[in-house]
């Protein structure tokens, strides 16, 4: 039996997720979304995840782009999980209508509170000793229920957040590929590269042994929190100050804010571009 799992991670919250569920499955192929769906079909798989964070009230923009370029077998059992703290908005919905257009649908469908982990904008809440051992508690449940090809329906947008998603996030959406303008480095970058391997969307480059960062950003911070040295740093883009929100105001990167990652997923981890996960068992 063909499993496959497709996953964006960028602080690792996901990646963590992904790797939990391919091990009590029995294992599974796990790819992140970064790769060309062509190149990696479902076609033949009989178990097909989708595991990534919500961001702007959805899935990441290059989850959508690879949902809809990718093969998939429509009798396969189909699962998705969303990482996330606070609103989970459309991002179940938005796969489920990618899926029937394929003729599929989203069999199981379940979120997991972690640790929310956007640095730039607040420190990371709720308190790691806190959150990790709630997440881990909620992925038994979840690890338990794919593995036993369980049905459950996929959590809809509240009436509230449909009403407001256009004026509270359209914004940001509209000027989204401005936010890594804000990324530069200090004198502490040895030019390592780490950026731009762990990057989920490609979206960084080396020039003159240091990163360049190519306005296809969804601001998941990887090459923030993985820098050995401390080196990348943040200042809010114009764009964002002449947007002048309260979020916006919020866009900063104190030195000494912790930047977190899952404690359990190191850079490494990021880099791979297909991984075949073995069972626990």
């Amino acid at each position: 039996m063909k499993k496959i799992i497709y996953y964006f991670s960028g602080t690792g919250n996901s990646l963590y997720t992904t790797n939990k569920i391919a091990e009590t499955i029995g294992g599974a192929e796990i790819i992140p979304v970064r790769c060309n769906a062509k190149d990696v079909s479902a076609k033949d798989a009989d178990v097909i995840g989708f595991v990534c964070p919500v961001y702007e009230w959805d899935v990441p923009g290059i989850v959508k782009e690879f949902v809809k370029e990718l093969s998939i077998n429509t009798n396969a059992y189909i699962f998705m999980v969303t990482t996330y703290i606070a609103v989970l908005g459309k991002s179940f919905e938005t796969i489920e209508k990618l899926l029937e257009e394929k003729g599929a649908h989203l069999d199981y469908g379940r979120a997991i509170r972690c640790v929310a982990s956007q640095c730039i904008a607040y420190p990371p809440f709720p308190p790691e000793k806190i959150m990790i051992p709630y997440m881990e508690k909620q992925l038994q449940r979840v690890c338990k229920e794919i593995s036993q090809k369980k049905f459950h329906d996929y959590p809809r947008m509240s009436p509230l957040t449909r009403r407001r998603y256009n004026k509270v996030m359209g914004p940001y959406l509209a000027i989204e590929n401005e936010y890594d303008k804000g990324f530069y480095t200090d004198d502490r970058c040895k030019g390592c590269g780490i950026c731009e391997k762990v990057c989920p969307t490609k979206n960084i480059t080396m020039e003159n042994m240091h990163p360049k960062w190519n306005h296809q950003c969804h601001g998941c911070n990887a090459c923030v929190v993985y820098c050995p040295t401390k080196a990348v740093q943040f200042k809010t883009p114009q764009a964002y100050k002449e947007l002048n929100t309260i979020i916006c105001k919020m866009l900063r990167l104190p030195e000494k804010r912790k930047r977190y990652h899952h404690p359990l997923i190191k850079a490494k981890d990021l880099m791979s571009d297909r991984k075949e996960i073995k069972s626990r068992e």
